[in-house]
Formats: C-alpha cells, structure tokens, sequence
C-alpha cells in the first residue's frame, strides 16, 4: 500500500511539475514570439533610409541665401549664399564648398556623410525620407543636443530637386512644442 500511495505521490508531483512545466514553457513560447514581433516592428518602423542617390542631386553649382535667426536680437537675418557640391572620395560624402560673397572671411568646406546602409546622415538618425507632389525629395534627420546653451530637439530638413536645395535646422527646447527655425539655406541651381 506505501508503494502505491509512493507511486501516486510521484505521479502526483510528476503530473504537477508537467503541468507547470507546460505552463513555463507555453510563457517562454508566447515570450519568444511576443519579443521577436516587437523586435521586427522595431526595426522596421524605427529608422528610415535614404539611397545615395538622394544626395547626388544636389551635385553641382546653388545660388541662394541663408537665413538664421539672431537669438540676440530675435530677428532672422539674411544674406547670399553660394554653394559648390562635389563628390567625395568615397560613396555617399559629399563636399560642400560654401560661399558667402558679403562675407567671404566666413567661406568654409564642410561635408554630408551618408552610412553605408543609409540610416545616419552626418552623424544623425534618418527620421523620415518623403517624396513631394513636386517630385522633391524632404530627408529629415533629428537628435538631441543643445542649442543657444539649453537642451532641445534638432531637426535639419533636406528638400532636393533638380533645380531647388534648401537645407533647415530647427529647433525645440525641451518643456516646448513649438519649432524655431534657426537658419535656412535656401539655393536655386546655376
């Protein structure tokens, strides 16, 4: 009779540590495809790309302006702006010549970096790529950092065409909703 009542007592704790067992691992199981459902939705919604060939539109000679806002004073300011694209050593760099014809102690060289894959552009996170009704492309790239000494928000917008390049960095302050255009260079093609 104790083998029997034994016997049962292990088929009892048997039956329950299955019983658990089962439950433990139908949590892993709903675990394990919850968490890879997440994963691939994050990976495909949380970063866009861009293909280089965005930015080899803008190769080439711009007239234009920029405009930025003087946070001394408040007010924008503008003045003409020159720009000479050209390629750069490697894909996806491009050099940009600036140049200011009021101002040419203030002419410099900078360059737009696009990663291999396409997600980070000059160091910044790819938030969107649109294309307009006008067959424009709007890049749109944002992170956090300081501005005028306090935190914010930082967006620069690309919009490229054939015969149109505007580039705009603006910013929102932390505890803000709003957008402040900080400066805007806004070119039209030689």
């Amino acid at each position: 009779m104790l083998n029997v009542i034994g016997g049962w007592m292990v088929q009892a704790y048997f039956f329950t540590f299955m019983r658990n067992y089962n439950c433990i691992m139908n949590m892993n199981v709903r675990l394990f495809f919850i968490t890879g459902f997440l994963t691939i939705t994050f990976l495909s919604y949380s970063q866009q790309s861009i293909p280089i060939d965005d930015l080899k539109l803008i190769v080439g000679e711009w007239t234009g302006t920029i405009t930025y806002l003087d946070y001394q004073t408040n007010e924008p300011f503008t003045m003409p702006a020159n720009l000479i694209v050209e390629h750069g050593k490697k894909e996806g760099i491009l050099i940009l010549n600036n140049i200011y014809p009021n101002e040419p102690k203030a002419n410099n060289t900078e360059k737009i970096k696009l990663t291999n894959d396409g997600t980070v552009l000059n160091n910044i996170p790819i938030a969107s790529r649109e294309k307009t009704d006008d067959g424009q492309v709007r890049i749109q790239a944002q992170h956090e950092a300081k501005d005028d000494n306090k935190n914010a928000l930082i967006r620069y917008t690309y919009l490229i065409g054939s015969d149109q390049f505007v580039i705009r960095k603006e910013v929102q302050f932390d505890e803000s909703t709003a957008w402040i255009k900080r400066s805007e260079f806004n070119y039209q093609k030689k």
